[in-house]
């Protein structure tokens, strides 16, 4: 059986105010007739009081009680169900879906996952998602309206094999801030949007000194993406099977990042330090991020900075994460964890999470109003970057590719290891692992 998805559009421009509220009342008006649940046989009358959706979530302590008044909202609408939603935080992804799987094994799985895309072909591997095309396919018209919507990279990127797996609910990627106010004291001009590497090297050259480092290079697997893709290199072959970290493309790419922190001094060792507040500090000229800074940024009423497309080799191409919705194949309450999906990607929730959370709103057109100005522009510029972006790499062997990549990428930027050298050694351990 084909469980693929719905027919989906490319990422559609800015929803309106009167678009926004038309999806928020045809979803609203259907989960309160029961139309997400009538085929499911679920209602407050049929509800076992004992009944309990169990959620495994993840996110910061603000997301967790944005989460939780969500979840008693929609507990209102089916009177009987309780909601235990276990909210974590998350360093890696795939210890994240380890600990998960034990779970499930050891028979006390939940319901409904909110997973990274990091963790989605991991997951699928170990055959914990259940496939949600024909889910799709039979629900109600608001909820498959709120789908169309959802931007095809998305949506995309949580299909394996023509299957979907989980529905989107947030993501992020990866820009350059600039903060002008230091360019100016320099004398140095916005980088253009067309901008390269060399343009970059030079600019970052031209900011250096007098206590300010020309460039904030972010450390993780994720936040080294850009520089691998902007090159036209991936650190996996494209049936995701295999680890592809000595393409010379790759390789290439960690020796540039290297050269930012060996040769030619405008980045500081990465592993040791919060670039996102030096940054606000004024300490760093740019820096790479997503939107996951501009909270921070807004409270403290920093507003010095613009954002721009990453800088090129051969393209702008970018990196795209995110989370999505998934049911466990070992949900006791399936149904019910679907409904929930509906609920939380009425526009109306998925507002609410934005205003607090770390991640972009799945709907374009929500969120880039905060009355912070500098925020709402990156915002655009954010929303931009899915035109030209890639997932980031996340194989079945996931755990495996960025727990033993990033300990020799270590090794190659602090300088004891040659890129070359190390990238095959890392693709030889794992190619082992495997």
């Amino acid at each position: 059986m084909n469980e693929s998805g719905p027919s989906r559009a490319p990422l559609a421009s800015p929803l309106s105010r009167r678009r926004l509220l038309r999806l928020g009342a045809a979803s609203l008006t259907a989960v309160s007739a029961g139309a997400a649940l009538s085929a499911c046989g679920w209602s407050g009358q049929n509800a076992d009081r004992s009944s309990t959706l169990r959620v495994q979530n993840w996110g910061s302590a603000d997301e967790a009680k944005v989460y939780d008044a969500t979840f008693a909202a929609f507990r209102r609408q089916h009177p009987g169900l309780k909601v235990s939603n276990n909210v974590v935080p998350v360093t890696l992804w795939g210890d994240y879906v380890s600990k998960l799987a034990v779970q499930m094994a050891s028979g006390h799985s939940p319901d409904l996952l909110n997973l990274g895309m990091e963790g989605t072909r991991l997951s699928v591997e170990r055959s914990m998602l259940a496939p949600l095309g024909s889910r799709v396919k039979d629900s109600p018209a608001a909820f498959r309206e709120h789908i169309s919507e959802l931007p095809k990279a998305l949506l995309d990127a949580y299909t394996v094999d023509g299957t979907l797996y989980a529905v989107p609910n947030g993501w992020q990627t990866m820009m350059v801030y600039c903060n002008p106010r230091i360019f100016r004291a320099r004398g140095v001009e916005l980088p253009a949007a067309d901008w390269t590497w060399e343009d970059f090297l030079s600019t970052a050259r031209r900011l250096t000194g007098g206590g300010v480092m020309g460039f904030g290079l972010p450390w993780g697997f994720f936040q080294l993406h850009p520089w691998w893709l902007t090159n036209g290199g991936y650190p996996v072959t494209d049936d995701y099977r295999k680890p592809n970290l000595s393409d010379p493309r790759v390789v290439e790419a960690v020796a540039f990042v290297r050269d930012l922190v060996q040769k030619y001094k405008v980045s500081p060792d990465p592993t040791s330090v919060d670039v996102y507040s030096q940054f606000a500090a004024g300490k760093f000229a740019m820096i790479g991020a997503g939107r996951w800074p501009l909270p921070g940024w807004s409270a403290a009423s920093f507003t010095d900075y613009t954002a721009h497309p990453w800088p090129k080799r051969v393209s702008h191409t970018t990196v795209v994460g995110g989370s999505g919705w998934a049911l466990s194949t070992r949900a006791v309450k399936p149904d019910i964890a679907w409904a929930a999906i509906d609920y939380l990607l009425l526009p109306s929730s998925v507002a609410r999470l934005t205003e607090v959370g770390q991640a972009l709103p799945v709907y374009p057109g929500i969120g880039d109003d905060t009355g912070d100005k500098a925020a709402d522009r990156a915002f655009d510029v954010l929303f931009r970057q899915l035109d030209d972006s890639r997932p980031v790499a996340a194989p079945a062997f996931y755990d495996t590719l960025e727990s033993v990549a990033m300990r020799y990428l270590q090794q190659i930027v602090s300088g004891r290891l040659d890129p070359a050298k190390g990238l095959r050694a890392a693709d030889a351990e794992i190619k082992e692992a495997l």
